[in-house]
């Protein structure tokens, strides 16, 4: 884990990209992330998804605006974004990755990444059995594979 502690430290891209297909790896590195670092950190599913009960929340446009909003208000970051299975429900028809890209304009964003990253070209969320496995090639993040 002391890979992913230096990389960290070292880097300034404003979008990193932390990738396992292990979604108990991601939560582990989460726990050293938040032990080692004092960022701010958000659970994409457990917020969003409050926000969308409480009626704030109601289709793409208002998800990628809180997106953003939840960003800002994190300034100055690194802001830490887990859990982000949610965004990649169908009916948002939203492209995550252009997402994270948009609001890591405000602030430096590290994603934890359920997928894989191969070829050092092809990004993948899910597994290609899930419903809602998607593919993009030469993401544009700096992408660390656990």
């Amino acid at each position: 884990m002391q890979n992913i502690t230096d990389f960290l430290q070292n880097n300034k891209q404003r979008l990193v990209l932390i990738v396992h297909p292990d979604i108990q790896r991601l939560d582990d590195t989460k726990k050293l992330i938040q032990t080692g670092f004092e960022w701010p950190a958000v659970s994409i599913g457990n917020a969003l998804s409050a926000d969308m009960l409480s009626g704030q929340v109601s289709g793409v446009a208002s998800a990628q605006a809180w997106l953003i909003a939840q960003v800002r208000n994190l300034t100055p970051g690194p802001v830490l974004l887990y859990d982000i299975d949610l965004l990649f429900e169908p009916t948002f028809k939203l492209n995550p990755l252009v997402l994270f890209q948009q609001a890591s304009r405000i602030t430096q964003l590290v994603v934890l990444w359920p997928g894989k990253y191969t070829d050092n070209k092809v990004l993948s969320y899910a597994i290609p059995e899930h419903q809602h496995y998607r593919t993009w090639r030469n993401p544009e993040a700096n992408i660390f594979t656990l």
